[in-house]
């Protein structure tokens, strides 16, 4: 399920040449995102085109490249209003930098004219699209923006066209102002694509960063012990190695003023990616963040003053098969309105603007499951149904325009209690009481021939078990009926079968499900969100807490694993 008012798309945009100066003496090296204030330098009047001119300040990079994922900020998004931050690197896609020649300026940013050229729009539908302009915060961080068209806004950008902007610096303490022309550009050749063509399928595959998660173990971590602890996987657990783990011990930061601790601010940043979780647009009523690491876990939450809190690897990170597990809490505090608690693998809608860049043509399972990440819940709490869910979905949340191909999912709905007729009953006889709290061990085990789902509900099993496939919802669509909010039919008898494999023909353990088996590496994200307002639920009540995520992988990365395109 995908956070409401965000925007991640593909993009490409730069500063070359044009130069007004005004010149100073002294020297001094400066970075424009750490500058601190100075005294005041004396410029002359005009620019100098002499042998001898030095320039008071120049811009130490000309060309700025936009990276694959970033987030389009637009009129309707809260976070408008304060811009992007130098730790959220999904909203910002280059820092401007400068050399100064005269002491400490105090330098802020501006950009003083752009060109719209042709081509270089994001589109909602192939026929109704908006020009994207570049913005540039005062500390000097570009980023991208659009005006406001609807409510929710998705779609893709229309070419990869290269954009001249010019940037201005200002020292706030002199006459000083210098110009610059820069190009932004697109996002550069990957290492190792140089073979590919450019309107060749295998150079969108490789182009669109598809990096595997590290192949060593994290440091730190005793893998052997963990090892013995893997449910019973499509191989040996010994083949299997620890690629990535994310612990969420990191010591608390200090507070700040006024005592609010963004303990996400600790995370790796060269893995993660975040915003600014102590600023009032991310604080409930009572001053706590939505989101925040603390005691071991990373903590989301939800309220009618912020909306939600989320943390992803996008543009950093990405995984294609392994096991997937992440160990969670969530009390059950019951709320009138909708919330939502996940952790998932997605890609999004983003990736479709590249069908076109790349000629992918998209006419059935095969290409779309080639060539673009659906989404992999491995859980998906729903409190005000009390449910936890794990899908798999292949074109249900985005609209393939190349193609009608039939929208279907599987769904696993785990109830922990009083729904007897639900597909995976854990304790029937028990009511579930507002003061419930729950902890769970999920695992999806991601392969080239399907998925297999784990659970194991602390307190109530030992073990992680499997889910077998009489409780695996199969659904779609008709291709007639993609409107938002149209209703999933449920696939029934032996029309299911053929959406299943058993590893093992007589061990029902081994069950692999194959609906929308994506062959696409995608990020990692979690996320807390719901339709909750200011009135009734002015402060957090319901808190997850996840424990940590770990991600194992085979030797042989599943290669004697034929793919499957259901």
């Amino acid at each position: 399920m995908r956070p409401r008012g965000w925007v991640n798309a593909i993009v490409a945009l730069s500063v070359v040449a044009s130069t007004l100066v005004l010149p100073a003496s002294g020297g001094a090296s400066l970075n424009s995102l750490g500058a601190a204030p100075a005294a005041p330098a004396i410029a002359s009047p005009g620019p100098v085109s002499s042998a001898s001119y030095s320039p008071a300040v120049s811009f130490t990079a000309l060309e700025y490249p936009v990276g694959f994922f970033n987030r389009i900020f637009n009129a309707w998004e809260p976070t408008d209003r304060w811009g992007p931050t130098a730790s959220d690197t999904r909203t910002w896609f280059g820092a401007v930098t400068a050399d100064a020649q005269s002491g400490d300026l105090s330098l802020t940013f501006a950009i003083e004219g752009q060109h719209d050229p042709s081509g270089y729009q994001f589109c909602e539908t192939p026929t109704t699209c908006d020009y994207v302009n570049v913005r540039v915060t005062p500390e000097g961080l570009l980023y991208l923006h659009k005006e406001q068209r609807t409510t929710f806004q998705s779609g893709f950008f229309s070419d990869f066209p290269v954009r001249t902007v010019e940037l201005s610096a200002t020292d706030a303490d002199t006459p000083l102002k210098v110009y610059r022309e820069v190009l932004v550009t697109p996002p550069p050749v990957a290492t190792g694509c140089e073979d590919y063509g450019e309107d060749n399928p295998d150079a969108f595959t490789c182009l669109f960063l598809r990096e595997l998660l590290p192949s060593e173990a994290p440091t730190g971590v005793d893998e052997s012990t963990l090892r013995a602890s893997l449910p019973g996987l499509v191989q040996d657990a010994g083949n299997y190695s620890l690629v990535f783990s994310e612990e969420f011990d990191n010591a608390p930061p200090e507070p700040n003023a006024a005592g609010c601790i963004d303990g996400i601010s600790t995370l790796d940043n060269d893995v993660w990616t975040y915003g600014d979780n102590c600023h009032s647009s991310r604080l409930d009523s009572r001053g706590e963040p939505c989101g925040t690491v603390a005691n071991g876990a990373l903590v989301l939450a939800d309220s009618g003053f912020c909306p939600g809190a989320g943390l992803n690897s996008s543009n950093k990170l990405y995984a294609k098969y392994g096991y997937f597990e992440v160990k969670y809490t969530i009390n059950r505090a019951r709320w009138p309105a909708y919330a939502n608690y996940n952790f998932i693998l997605w890609g999004g809608k983003k990736q479709l603007f590249l069908l076109d860049r790349y000629g992918v043509e998209i006419e059935d399972w095969e290409d779309y499951l080639s060539n673009i990440a659906v989404e992999i819940d491995i859980f998906e709490w729903e409190v005000n149904g009390s449910q936890d869910v794990a899908h798999q979905y292949g074109n249900s949340n985005w609209a393939v325009r190349d193609a009608d191909i039939l929208p279907i999912r599987t769904v696993k709905w785990s109830y922990y209690c009083g729904r007897t007729h639900n597909p995976i009953v854990l304790n029937p006889k028990l009511p579930c009481r507002n003061s419930d709290t729950f902890t769970i061990t999920r695992g999806v085990e991601w392969t080239p021939r399907g998925y297999r789902t784990f659970i194991k509900v602390h307190g109530w099993h030992d073990e992680m078990f499997v889910l077998h496939k009489d409780k695996i919802v199969i659904e779609n669509k008709p291709t007639t009926a993609l409107a938002p909010g149209d209703r999933w039919y449920k696939v029934n008898g032996s029309a299911r079968d053929q959406y299943f494999e058993l590893v093992d023909p007589d061990d029902p353990d081994t069950v692999l499900e194959q609906v929308a088996v994506s062959h696409v590496p995608a990020p990692l994200a979690m996320g807390a969100w719901g339709y909750l307002n200011r009135e009734n639920h002015p402060y957090i009540r319901t808190r997850m807490k996840i424990d940590y995520i770990r991600v194992w992988q085979p030797d042989d990365h599943y290669s004697n694993m034929e793919p499957v395109y259901q």
